[in-house]
């Protein structure tokens, strides 16, 4: 297990009753990424084990200034 505060969950996902921002990504690494790029943090991490794209990122609210 990695060092971080990223809760990581497997599961199922059913976007219809998400209320947070999500995406979904190949693999962890990708997911961080994504993060990485659109500036945005990951609080959760769910492996729904759903091919082609089993990862389920989930973001930290944003927060507008």
């Amino acid at each position: 297990m990695k060092n971080d505060s990223i809760k990581r969950t497997k599961r199922k996902f059913d976007p219809t009753t998400e209320t947070r921002d999500w995406s979904s990504a190949a693999n962890e690494e990708r997911c961080l990424r994504i993060a990485k790029n659109t500036n945005r943090k990951v609080v959760e991490i769910i492996n729904t084990e759903d091919e082609p794209l089993p990862i389920i990122c989930i973001f930290e609210d944003m927060t507008y200034d």
